[in-house]
């Protein structure tokens, strides 16, 4: 038997890479890798940098019972972690003192930051940190600083740099500390201080990791002084930064360009009134954009006021997602006058928002691969006229409830695009709600590979309707059912079939996915329906069933 130092190098390195997936973006899987340096020597080499690479700060909300035993113990605890310097693994934790109400007087939360920052300088490893990680954990119903924006925002720098020196560059930080818990600091006077201490802050981070290249913040809710912090840190590793992760909605500066920038995810926000940066775009492989009722401006990536042109040499994965119907397009003023350069662009992924026709033509003119679009049948069906010919994969979603007068244009609609995508691989539709429930029978989508249907349909109808989808391979349905004659006329519908129809259908169906909607679990009304009869009926009348799967 082979033990971990016999394995080839390769396959251990594989094992190491499963085994500590996560933990570049989760500090709880992040310590439970550590162990896996000591499996081995081989382990420990790769391992050390493809850990200590990732410097990770956690906001967590932690809701608590309020009563007096349970604060005196709390604070108990908080002590025992203040004096022993954390847990076995030497955890940074920073508290924000004061608690305010969850729901009710009964249940409050507190804040506190976490980090393995302090794990990572002891070893003196600051130089194979690569990515630094803001995350935040808390319960469904927390949504905003618990304690003050400003005593968050000096936790975490309290967690990042817990052995500051005393010298100017960091005296404004101390000052703010000392000076918010005697609680006399407030109005423009500590927003200042904050922002140098943000400065500050940076400036020292570049000194201890100086090869970042990802900045990753996934905290919810941020504080101006949080975006701040993250305002600062993209500038002072602005030449070297490769990956720029924001979901938050952040305050990045004019002065911002990132050269060298890979991959850019970012989150605007019409109600903060952000300023953009300008972004190179020669360098960009991946982009996603999320937006609610701002209007996306392509200018962020235009290089001189001069420019007509937007050139992404090497994009290869475009993404951009709105919360309703919004034009995207380069300004509303002078749309027309930018044009959008892809010639290596492969995954297009579109939700809620509309496309000019200039924009839906540059995306989709250079062998654009897989176009994936949710949102309104309209603007599917007007960017389905561009040529289909070089796709190998066209995934479209459709939640009716958004857009109820489409319902009418539902069957010519649906039929026009998927009469046209012959040739396509993998051809996906979910349709998310009943409303077109009623007109299904209309239906006629000859290349459909892939149909997901999010709501109960009647047996009898799906039989009737699906000689219509002949090369559909993969059939995903609801089912759930409000009285008990329903299942009794379901279960008599299946264990029938071969009565009903002289020979099997021609249908390539492959995988049948059942799941289950609101208090029904799926696995009672699968053992309610499928008997062994109604098992075999429907395999000999899909002849090509290989699969039914259900979830709960």
């Amino acid at each position: 038997m082979k033990t971990y130092i016999d394995l080839p190098l390769l396959v251990s390195a594989k094992i190491l890479a499963f085994a500590s997936d996560g933990a570049d973006g989760d500090l709880d899987i992040w310590k439970k890798s550590l162990p896996l340096l000591s499996v081995c020597h081989d382990w420990r080499v790769q391992g050390i940098p493809r850990l200590y690479r990732h410097a990770i700060v956690e906001i967590v909300n932690t809701e608590y019972k309020d009563n007096s035993d349970e604060e005196e113990r709390n604070h108990s605890e908080d002590e025992a972690v203040a004096d022993s310097g954390g847990s076995d693994w030497d955890w940074d934790n920073s508290s924000v003192s004061n608690f305010n109400d969850l729901v009710s007087t009964d249940y409050k939360i507190t804040t506190r930051v976490f980090s393995n920052i302090r794990l990572i300088e002891t070893l003196g490893l600051g130089s194979m940190v690569k990515q630094l990680l803001f995350g935040k954990k808390q319960p469904e119903d927390i949504y905003k600083d618990q304690g003050g924006p400003r005593k968050t925002f000096m936790s975490v720098l309290e967690a990042m740099f817990h052995d500051l020196p005393d010298d100017k560059i960091t005296k404004p930080f101390i000052k703010l500390y000392e000076l918010e818990y005697m609680d006399a600091i407030s109005g423009n006077d500590a927003q200042n201080l904050c922002h140098v201490a943000s400065k500050a802050a940076a400036s020292t981070l570049i000194n201890k990791y100086p090869n970042v290249s990802s900045i990753n913040v996934m905290v919810l809710n941020p504080n101006e002084y949080f975006q701040k912090l993250i305002a600062d840190l993209a500038i002072v590793y602005d030449k070297q930064l490769t990956k720029l992760v924001c979901k938050i909605p952040p305050m990045l500066p004019y002065t911002l360009t990132a050269p060298n920038l890979v991959e850019l995810d970012l989150r605007l926000e019409s109600s903060l009134h952000q300023s953009l940066p300008t972004i190179f775009p020669q360098s960009l492989q991946r982009i996603h954009i999320s937006f609610d009722d701002v209007q996306f401006s392509w200018d962020m990536f235009r290089i001189g006021n001069e420019s007509k042109a937007i050139v992404f040499n090497s994009l290869v994965d475009l993404s951009i997602t709105g919360m309703d119907q919004f034009s995207v397009t380069g300004n509303v003023v002078h749309a027309n006058d930018l044009d959008l350069v892809l010639p290596k662009l492969e995954r297009l992924h579109l939700e809620n928002i509309i496309l000019t026709r200039k924009d839906a033509q540059a995306m989709m003119s250079h062998g654009l691969k897989r176009l994936s679009y949710e949102g309104s049948i309209i603007t599917a069906s007007q960017l389905c006229k561009q040529p289909l010919r070089d796709l190998d994969t066209l995934n479209l979603v459709w939640v009716e409830e958004e857009y109820p007068e489409e319902t009418d244009d539902f069957i010519p609609l649906t039929n026009e695009i998927f009469n046209k995508t012959d040739g396509i691989e993998h051809v996906r539709c979910e349709i998310r709600a009943a409303d077109y429930y009623w007109s299904m029978v209309g239906i006629d989508w000859p290349y459909l590979t892939h149909l997901s249907l999010n709501f109960a349909i009647p047996f009898k109808k799906l039989f009737d309707m699906l000689p219509k989808v002949p090369n559909l391979v993969f059939l995903k349905l609801v089912i759930y059912y409000h009285y008990a004659n329903e299942i009794n006329e379901v279960r008599e519908f299946l264990t029938s079939i071969q009565e009903r129809y002289p020979e099997p259908s021609s249908s390539k169906i492959e995988t049948l996915y059942l799941t289950g909607k609101f208090n029904q679990p799926c696995s009672y009304l699968c053992r309610q329906l499928l008997s062994g009869r109604a098992v075999e009926n429907l395999k000999w009348y899909w002849p090509q069933l290989k699969d039914i799967k259900f979830q709960d």
